[in-house]
């Protein structure tokens, strides 16, 4: 029976604060330029910051000693990088009404994406030992975690795009055992842990998207629906498959299925 302690870092992690350098004086008759409901919008100026960086982090140092291991079995606590003082990085000139929650509101999400990513190399691990043999599913799952990193790749384009910075956060370590290794339960687990990945995933483009209309960000709202048809067909698979599994039973039907997984990944 799979053990899933499955905890996203990005779901319940609280936005960074994030400090804003003076704005430009505005040139000589200049006018603020006015939001949909009348309201002038005041450009949004982030101050300089280093160019490496990572969040929970000082600005000047990344320890990697404190990601993803325990005290005891940390085996990188002694590789700690800091940047050659003085230098620093220009100032985004393609930056243009991106709201600062937005942007802390995507740097989440990204990490959403790769932890989604994560939990499923995890799967392709598993099923892919010679104790499990069922390559099929391995190269399902294996395909699904490079997806789900090629939509954090995406988010962090267009991060940049909207004259964003991208900070990338530690990825929560996705805790799985499967107590039978005999074929008859983890193959219905797997599916169960992958459609409610892709549930949490839909929700947080859900949020995001919100948190976009609530912004008055009409582009970015744009940029979010493209992949909300995207996770509700994967939705749609996965609890297709949880149902094939059920219907199939133990033994050969897994076999089988494990066969059109290989073939569907191969084509």
């Amino acid at each position: 029976m799979l053990r899933s302690l499955f905890v996203v870092a990005a779901a319940c992690c609280a936005h960074t604060a994030t400090a804003f350098a003076p704005a430009a004086p505005m040139a000589l008759g200049a006018q603020p330029r006015a939001g949909v409901h009348g309201i002038a919008r005041k450009p949004f100026r982030p101050a300089v910051l280093p160019a490496l960086r990572m969040a929970d982090q000082s600005d000047q140092v990344i320890d990697f000693g404190k990601v993803g291991f325990s005290e005891a079995e940390n085996q990188m606590r002694s590789l700690v990088f800091q940047p050659e003082g003085g230098e620093v990085e220009p100032e985004s000139r393609c930056r243009v009404n991106w709201d600062i929650k937005l942007e802390q509101a995507l740097n989440d999400h990204i990490n959403v994406e790769y932890t989604a990513s994560y939990a499923y190399h995890a799967l392709f691990s598993y099923f892919d030992r010679d104790t499990v043999g069922l390559a099929g599913f391995a190269k399902f799952f294996a395909e699904q975690s490079l997806e789900e990193r090629g939509h954090a790749e995406e988010f962090m384009k267009y991060q940049n795009i909207r004259g964003g910075k991208v900070v990338l956060k530690p990825l929560a370590v996705p805790d799985m055992q499967f107590s039978r290794v005999d074929g008859t339960s983890d193959a219905l687990y797997a599916f169960e842990l992958a459609l409610m990945l892709e549930k949490f995933v839909y929700r947080k483009l859900l949020d995001l998207h919100a948190l976009g209309a609530d912004c008055e960000d009409p582009q970015f709202c744009d940029e979010v629906e493209k992949y909300l048809g995207e996770q509700v067909r994967a939705i749609k698979d996965m609890a297709s498959y949880v149902a094939q599994i059920k219907r199939l039973g133990t033994g050969h039907g897994v076999w089988d299925l494990d066969k059109q997984l290989g073939d569907a990944v191969a084509a």
